[in-house]
């Protein structure tokens, strides 16, 4: 074929792609499956429980500020001061 001294080697690339339609919470395990990695899905996580209240002697409970309070807890504690 070409001038050159030797036959080169050619190599063929072949993709295949696929339309697929997922929910967001199938999302990871069609991915996995798609890639061949391991595509099970733990089972959902119950919600934490709501934050302690602290507990004065005249036995009236109070909302407690705690670090990693969601800004809708947040906002619940300050209504409920109100």
């Amino acid at each position: 074929m070409g001038g050159g001294s030797g036959a080169g080697v050619v190599k063929v690339v072949i993709i295949n792609t696929q339309f697929v339609e997922t929910d967001a919470r199938s999302f990871k395990a069609v991915v996995q499956s798609l890639t061949g990695k391991d595509s099970t899905i733990p089972a959902a996580q119950p919600p934490p429980p709501p934050p302690p209240r602290f507990q004065p002697a005249g036995g009236v409970s109070a909302p407690v500020l705690t670090r990693g309070m969601s800004f809708r807890d947040f906002e619940r504690m300050m209504n409920e001061l109100n």
